[in-house]
């Protein structure tokens, strides 16, 4: 039989359990020994009234523990998530991941609104078993997700299969069976202020288990879910700043540059300005464009010929030609091969030469606008004459412009210029004329240049058309040849009309004329790309041209026959015209004209030398005729009122 305690004894062993954190079992063996062995002066009830107050002062030291095991992890947490996150789905995971830990649960989850649906996703999930959580939609109006509710309280459910609380989505069931959830609190990410942007998200953290959230557990999540919300905001803020931050830089750094390369270009502008001003050549001018841009600037005629070259670099190559042609597509530069640049000297949409920039590495907008101010300054410095090559091939063309476009000058003198220039307009040559686009007609001007100087021929652009004086003697053949190169050249049809065989100067501006009524016979016709001469058209060219020039036309038809009934007074015209009102018979025409036939005859034979020997098959007849009948129309409108009708002249 155990000795009996004092009560001193006894009231001492209690708080030497309290004082060393005994637990629970300890209390209940205290209360058993007193009541075997009993305490002098204490009754049994009092003894038991003791130990139940020790044990209420030892639940209290046990909670205040907890609290403070609590605010310290929340604390932690708080460090944890004032950490500058990269972004905010890292944030989400930390937010996860410390919300466990906080309530040494088995799994936690955040789930942020998705766009304008009603509906919110689990982004971050942590210890989460399954492919399930992450990317889950759950409904943002049952009584867990509440998205859309600041100021929405606490859920906690001790077992949230069988809670009757809520009804959960087939989704959110679904994960919580895979997952071997039960119980299950939710808090909303929301610092309380109804008027401050919140995300409007949930914090979740569940357990595995059966499980009745205390208070304490409950205060401790939302203070969390407080914390969370205010460095979720914060965190959004601070990355939305820097990426304006990174942008302001971004664009601070492009007005940098492109201040750099103003300063640039209008350094090369003053340099240029003071070259023209200062006499400068074609030569400076491509050294000062090989040092600016650090590579090789060659500058090339129309014709392909090298102008002046300077600087170090690899050899333009045999492309160059199709690059420039290229180039005059667009008002643009035009990238080559192998790290080359070409700009088109143009003036206006007559194409004279072109530059050839030869530099290591890409060539920016800043650059290829240097390249471009480069060459309208070589422009002025062809024309002025400084390219001895440049000024040959302007010459040429001068010379056919100048011959077109004034009917004043002298036809010897023309003859004179084309003999300086190796031209000799006394055997045979061809008018070939063209109309291309506006979008094409620089890089017409540029092929046909080139074409022109490797047939020995000029060039030339007057009122849209582009101009080939080309020699030759079957205008049909060589405008064919023109029309299939051109399109091959301009990877588009142009249709091409051509005059001749011509000679001497005289004959020019008048062959271009037929050219062009024959190009308009073309065009009229509807045949894209065609092409064709005025001698292979004939009459029906005349007639489909649109040309109103009815006294030309029908010159060139009956001008022998005309020219000898004027100059000798004979009636070949009106015998023509009975001729073929009679059906082709001399009989009939002699009774028509009242003569003998024998007269019908011997005008006929004289026809027949004026017109040719041809004059009465099928084709040529019916221009004679056609040319007949406008004859007598014209006459016919321009007689004057009370004079007689003239018949047969």
């Amino acid at each position: 039989m155990p000795s009996q305690r004092t009560a001193a004894g006894g009231i001492e062993e209690l708080l030497e359990l309290l004082a060393t954190g005994a637990p629970v079992d300890a209390f209940a063996n205290f209360l058993d020994d007193m009541r075997r062995s009993g305490i002098s002066g204490m009754a049994d009830t009092d003894v038991k009234a003791s130990v139940w107050q020790a044990l209420r002062v030892h639940a209290q030291i046990q909670r205040g523990r907890t609290r403070e095991a609590g605010l310290t992890a929340l604390i932690d947490a708080t460090r944890d998530l004032a950490i500058p996150y990269d972004s905010v789905d890292a944030l989400l995971h930390a937010i996860a991941r410390r919300a466990r830990h906080l309530l040494s649960m088995d799994m936690a989850f955040v789930a942020l609104p998705d766009g304008e649906n009603d509906q919110v996703r689990v982004l971050a999930a942590d210890g989460h078993t399954s492919e399930l959580s992450v990317g889950l939609l759950l409904p943002a109006d049952d009584h867990i997700t509440a998205a859309g509710r600041t100021d929405a309280a606490p859920f906690a459910s001790h077992d949230v299969r069988t809670d009757e609380r809520v009804t959960l989505s087939p989704a959110f069931e679904k994960m919580v069976r895979a997952e071997g959830l039960h119980a299950l609190i939710a808090v909303p990410l929301s610092h309380g202020d109804p008027h401050a942007h919140t995300s409007g998200g949930r914090l979740y953290v569940a357990s595995r288990k059966v499980h009745h959230f205390t208070a304490d557990e409950r205060s401790l999540l939302v203070s969390l879910g407080i914390l969370a919300s205010i460095h979720l905001q914060t965190t959004r803020l601070r990355l939305e700043a820097e990426a304006r931050a990174a942008e302001l830089e971004r664009r601070l750094s492009q007005v940098s540059t492109s201040a750099e390369k103003f300063h640039e270009y209008h350094h090369l502008q003053t340099a240029l300005v003071d070259m023209l001003l200062t006499g400068g050549d074609l030569n400076t001018l491509a050294a000062t464009a090989a040092d600016a841009f650090g590579g090789r600037v060659t500058a090339y005629t129309a014709s392909g010929d090298v102008l002046v070259t300077a600087g170090t670099g690899p050899d333009d190559g045999d492309d160059t030609t199709q690059v420039a042609m290229a180039a005059t597509m667009t008002s643009q530069d035009a990238e080559s091969r192998d790290g080359k640049w070409v700009a088109p000297l143009c003036i206006g949409k007559d194409y004279v030469g072109s530059l050839v920039l030869s530099a290591p590495g890409d060539l920016p907008a800043a650059g290829r606008a240097q390249l471009r101010l480069v060459s309208q300054v070589a422009v002025l410095f062809i024309r002025r004459g400084d390219g001895a090559a440049g000024a040959d091939d302007e010459a040429r063309d001068r010379l056919l412009h100048d011959t077109l476009s004034d009917d004043q000058r002298v036809p010897r003198h023309l003859t004179e210029r084309a003999r300086r220039i190796g031209l000799d307009l006394t055997k045979p040559y061809l008018m070939v004329v063209a109309r291309p686009e506006s979008g094409v007609q620089c890089r017409a001007n540029a092929w046909a240049a080139m074409y022109a100087r490797r047939m020995g021929g000029l060039r030339s652009t007057l009122d849209g058309h582009l101009i080939m004086l080309l020699p030759g003697s079957d205008a049909g053949i060589v405008a064919r040849d023109v029309s299939s190169a051109v399109a091959a050249a301009l990877g588009r049809p142009l249709s091409v009309g051509a005059a001749g065989p011509l000679t001497g100067a005289e004959s020019i501006r008048e062959g271009y004329r037929e050219a062009v009524r024959c190009l308009g016979a073309v065009v009229a016709l509807g045949v894209s790309g065609g092409a064709a001469s005025m001698r292979e058209l004939g009459f029906v060219g005349a007639l489909m041209s649109g040309d109103d020039d009815v006294a030309g036309i029908v010159e060139d038809v009956l001008g022998p026959v005309l020219e000898y009934d004027r100059e000798r007074f004979t009636d070949l015209v009106p015998t023509l015209q009975a001729y073929f009102d009679a059906g082709a018979s001399p009989t009939y025409a002699a009774e028509r004209l009242h003569v003998h036939t024998n007269t019908v005859t011997r005008r006929l034979d004289r026809i027949k030398e004026l017109l040719g020997p041809d004059w009465q098959q099928p084709a040529r007849a019916l221009e004679i005729q056609l040319a007949l009948r406008l004859l007598r129309v014209r006459e016919l409108v321009g007689a004057r009122p009370g004079a007689g009708a003239v018949e047969g002249r």
